[in-house]
């Protein structure tokens, strides 16, 4: 079985936002953001309690009911310049603006951010001299809805049909969610330095 040792990239973070409404898919630009362990970025509407509603398809499927308190693993959320570069592309627009997708965070430098596995820690600093206390733990891959196609749209009102194209456009390139594993700020600016741990493929077993 295949191993793939630990490695470590680094990047830049290029913008700090933070979602007020969560219905509504958008965040804003707020140079710095404090990251609290257990409840999310301070001010932003995915942070605190989660219940388990329509999208804990595991859980209903196991017969618990919605409702339930659950793990909010998506404390943050965190998108590449270079995945949201794509993805404009694939819908025919100029460019995305921050914020479009709810982000927290804008990264830079990360090949194939989306795609970074589960236990992945990012950790912040302002140079080799002032670290950050911050540091992220990738849950998984945040799966694309049609609300910040929406947002896109606005952005884009002479270009009919931007809303139904995104979340085809955006598979694969929406970024990460996570938890917050130690708590701290992060500041617009910060390099990023991501661990990706050792990893090994689960197979189904033969039977």
């Amino acid at each position: 079985m295949t191993t793939i040792a630990p490695f470590e990239l680094r990047g830049r973070v290029e913008a700090v936002l933070v979602s007020r409404d969560p219905a509504t898919s958008v965040s804003f630009p707020a140079r710095k953001a404090q990251f609290l362990r257990g409840h999310g970025v301070k001010g932003d509407g995915h942070a605190g309690v989660r219940l388990a509603d329509v999208r804990e398809r595991e859980l209903l499927g196991f017969g618990l009911p919605k409702g339930i308190e659950v793990a909010n693993l998506r404390e943050f959320s965190a998108v590449s310049v270079e995945d949201l570069a794509a993805i404009a592309a694939a819908m025919g627009v100029p460019s995305i603006v921050p914020g479009s997708l709810g982000e927290n965070l804008v990264l830079s430098g990360i090949p194939r951010l989306t795609e970074l596995p589960t236990g992945t820690m990012l950790f912040f600093q302002k140079n080799d001299a002032s670290k950050r206390t911050a540091v992220l733990l990738v849950w998984r891959e945040n799966g694309p809805c049609t609300a910040p196609g929406e947002a896109i749209q606005a952005q884009h009102p002479g270009i009919p049909g931007l809303a139904a194209k995104f979340p085809k456009a955006a598979a694969g390139l929406r970024g990460v969610v996570g938890s917050v594993y130690c708590s701290g700020f992060v500041h617009e600016g910060d390099e990023v330095i991501v661990k990706v741990p050792a990893q090994r493929p689960y197979e189904p077993p033969t039977p």
